[in-house]
């Protein structure tokens, strides 16, 4: 019988010369073979020796009889007692060898005695190190390669899902294989959009007319018959065509509404000319529908965006030129493709069928933006009561509230949009990490524009671009991230992050459960006064320490680093000790992953003047044909793109942080301060309805123990630490923000599940505290019925107290290193 690693030699022993010659033959043979392990050649071994063993099974005279006299022995009676003896003593000796096998297996196996001696603790694997920072942000001072980006997206208008903006992805795509990387996705999904009438945009007009139809005067916003996509529009405004006496309802927030009531400006069946600023869009237009109004027209004021003055505008300066209209969505709710909420818009799943009119969560009336130049004219012969002081704009004219003008003259507005499902793609590459493989970070910048998009979207393309190319290079020279890097460009991001938050649902059990950070690179530079920042409370300390490596880019201050620079220029008045870091505004890419899934993340960018300029809500050329190559490189960032350098220096280095710090740098007490913070505004509701002890009481235990637990990490001695209660502490800090996200959705905004914070029902553009709670009491004091507060605040209460208790599972932890 012959098995792979042995040669088992059967020998039938015989005293034939035939066997002889046999054995001698056998023996010669194995002399030659080559020893493996504990093998000797020509010796005898068991058939559970080692691999390649040899072995002889001898068959020896089974044709002889035994002995009889052996037989003889236990026969008659005298015998058989002696077998029962026998078989007694075999019994017992059986049963005591049977207890001390039992006793010593025991012993040795199932439970040993506890070694008094320490457990060697083996030392961590990868830390955040200033030298791999330095080597990334010494690579990161490329401007060819910044200028290049910026050149390459702004050839053309980046509308998402047209042609040009397709052929920047898969130039991207083709450029980024050649990258050093674990992973490149590119990820279709099929979304319904909105675009003016490409084939007849000149169909969409206002007009101001006799009471008898006779044209007055024409609106111009058709830049180029050529180019039609170049045409501003409202995205998911309904189509139609709609007639009536125009109402000036300044910035249209729920106040001036509330003035105009007070003036007996009645605005139901008009239509309504609002400012932008101050809110969002969409807000503006949902709080005109719920009054009733026809339609909106939307102009940016030249108080506003000209600074009051309408001659030195660009190309002289940066300030908006009298012809400049604005594009923008004006979606209600936000929460991806409007026809398939709640899953992603994957090709074959099924797409819910919408309205003519207009489709989930979009306006039903219709709205259009106009010049200020425009706005003017319209403006000139109104009538009415006279405004108030703080409703007036720079438009040069008598602001009144209206409705109408003189000689009854009305607005004409018909509107042409076309709802049609496009194909979006999203671009995903990945740097695999060496220790935590299913823990990310991702960064993130979007590829669409309304326009040519040189600040909104080619900054953070140019940046996420650099960003990837730096660490990917590094990477193929030896270094490799401790966590897992995604570099992501985002599709449709204009028409309410639809990209982003597709994406988002079809990743949302990985990424829900392994996302530390998502960093959002939006208009990066939209101004050259300070570095700012907007982000979720527990990463303010990477960013904070993040600008400290980073040189100021001021000449003025060059031996400060912008973090000492930017305590000058945009300091915290609660904490003069540090600048201010902004709430996230709800309208960008990182609108999915934080309020829908809870993962922190936050947005850098070089900025303005806020305070000289309070009313100016971006950069003056956001969202409009000015913003351009030229119009970046003139005015927002001057000095050879050395803002973009800035804030890609920063950036990559709180993606280190984040990536490779072997204890996640969190920022607890923070989280802390925005529960504070929420107890002071129930206090302010001063619901005599609800008791809130229950809590305030949770809140200040949550307090005690992220004060308790920001004082040992800080002083956490790293040497006592091993990857495994590393990767246990860890796991319980990533937890931490989940603990807050209600799977069914906030109360009348599912789309949002966060019950911290959320964006503002009243505006977009901010975000609201406690919005569950909020929203019950706003409930209550309509209906009188106080039970939807009761339960937002004992669910939040109980979540709060489940976070307190992961604070106290990580104390426990560390104080078991002690």
């Amino acid at each position: 019988m012959t098995s792979k690693h042995s040669i088992i030699r059967v020998i039938l022993r015989s005293s034939n010369k035939k066997d002889a010659i046999k054995v001698s033959f056998l023996q010669t043979l194995s002399k030659r073979m080559p020893s493996k392990g504990k093998y000797v050649a020509g010796r005898q071994v068991s058939r559970w020796d080692a691999e390649s063993d040899i072995v002889d099974i001898q068959y020896r005279h089974f044709d002889k009889t035994a002995s009889s006299g052996l037989a003889d022995f236990f026969s008659g009676k005298k015998g058989n007692a002696l077998k029962v003896l026998l078989l007694v003593v075999f019994f017992f000796t059986g049963l005591i060898i049977g207890y001390i096998i039992r006793r010593n297996i025991h012993e040795k196996y199932i439970a040993p005695k506890p070694d008094p001696s320490p457990v060697p603790v083996s030392p961590i694997y990868q830390d955040y190190d200033p030298a791999i920072r330095k080597l990334l942000q010494d690579d990161l001072q490329d401007v060819v390669n910044i200028d290049d980006h910026i050149k390459t997206w702004t050839e053309s208008i980046g509308l998402s899902a047209v042609g040009s903006t397709l052929k920047v992805v898969m130039g991207t795509h083709d450029m980024w294989q050649y990258f050093p990387l674990d992973g490149l996705t590119w990820t279709n999904y099929s979304v319904l959009l909105s675009y003016p009438f490409l084939q007849s945009p000149n169909r969409t007009s206002i007009t101001l007319q006799q009471p008898n139809g006779t044209v007055l005067w024409n609106a111009n916003f058709s830049f180029s018959s050529e180019h039609p996509e170049q045409m501003p529009f409202n995205a998911y405004s309904p189509e139609a065509s709609v007639k009536g006496k125009l109402v000036f309802a300044n910035f249209g927030r729920k106040k001036d509404f509330s003035t105009l009531d007070k003036l007996n400006v009645s605005v139901n069946n008009s239509i309504l000319l609002i400012k932008y600023g101050k809110i969002h869009p969409a807000n503006k237009v949902k709080h005109a529908e719920e009054s009733g109004a026809l339609g909106v027209i939307l102009y940016p004021d030249p108080l506003d965006y000209a600074n009051n003055n309408t001659e030195a505008v660009y190309p002289s300066t940066w300030w908006l030129p009298g012809w400049a209209i604005h594009s923008h969505h004006v979606r209600y709710t936000l929460m991806g493709d409007p026809q398939s909420p709640g899953y992603p818009s994957l090709d074959g799943v099924y797409h819910q069928p919408y309205p003519k009119e207009n489709c989930l969560g979009c306006p039903r009336i219709p709205v259009q933006s106009v010049s200020y130049n425009d706005a003017r004219t319209l403006v000139r012969s109104m009538v009415g009561s006279s405004v108030p002081d703080d409703w007036i704009g720079g438009l040069g004219v008598s602001y009144k509230t209206g409705p109408g003008h003189s000689n009854d003259r009305l607005v004409n507005m018909t509107v042409i949009r076309n709802l049609v499902q496009r194909k979006i793609s999203n671009l995903v590459a990945e740097i695999k990490g060496k220790y935590e493989k299913d823990r990310y970070i991702i960064i993130g910048a979007h590829i669409d524009s309304w326009n040519r998009g040189g600040v909104d979207s080619a900054s953070g393309y140019a940046v996420l671009w650099e960003l990837l190319r730096t660490f990917s290079f590094h990477t193929k020279k030896g270094y490799r991230p401790r966590r897992t890097l995604k570099f992501a460009l985002w599709d449709a991001s204009k028409y309410g992050h639809v990209g982003s938050f597709e994406w988002v649902q079809e990743m949302e059990k990985e990424i829900g459960l392994g996302a530390i950070a998502y960093i959002n690179l939006d208009t990066v530079v939209r101004g050259n006064y300070t570095f700012f920042a907007e982000s979720s409370p527990l990463l303010f300390d990477v960013i904070h320490k993040a600008a400290s490596t980073v040189k100021c880019s001021d000449p003025d201050y060059q031996d400060m680093s912008v973090l000492e620079r930017w305590n000058q220029t945009y300091r915290d008045p609660e904490n003069p000790l540090q600048p201010k870091i902004e709430a996230l505004q709800g309208d960008s890419d990182h609108s999915p992953f934080y309020y829908y899934l809870g993962v922190p993340s936050f947005s850098p960018a070089y900025m303005y003047n806020p305070k000289k300029y309070p009313n100016l809500p971006n950069y003056p050329a956001y969202n409009t044909l000015e913003d351009t190559k030229d119009y970046l490189t003139n005015f927002t960032d001057r000095n050879n793109y050395t803002l973009h350098i800035k804030v890609t220096q920063i950036v990559a280095d709180a993606i280190l942080r984040l990536s490779d710090s072997a204890v996640i740098p969190y920022s607890i007490q923070n989280i802390a301060d925005m529960l504070v913070n929420g107890k002071n505004i129930v206090k302010l509701l001063n619901s005599s309805h609800v008791s809130s002890d229950f809590l305030f009481s949770e809140i200040d235990n949550f307090s005690k123990h992220a004060r308790l637990l920001q004082t040992e990490l800080t002083h956490l001695d790293k040497d006592k630490l091993n990857e495994e209660v590393l990767y246990e502490i860890n796991d319980k800090l990533i937890q931490l923000p989940r603990i807050f996200i209600v799977s069914a959705g906030l109360p009348n905004f599912t789309q949002y599940r966060n019950m911290l914070i959320a964006p503002h029902p009243e505006n977009l553009y901010q975000t609201q505290v406690f919005p569950g709670i909020v929203w019950g009491y706003t409930n209550g004091q309509l209906s009188g019925d106080w039970s939807d507060m009761q339960i937002q605040q004992s669910s939040l209460a109980v979540a709060i107290r489940q976070a307190s208790r992961n604070l106290q599972s990580i104390l426990t932890v560390l104080h078991s290193l002690q």
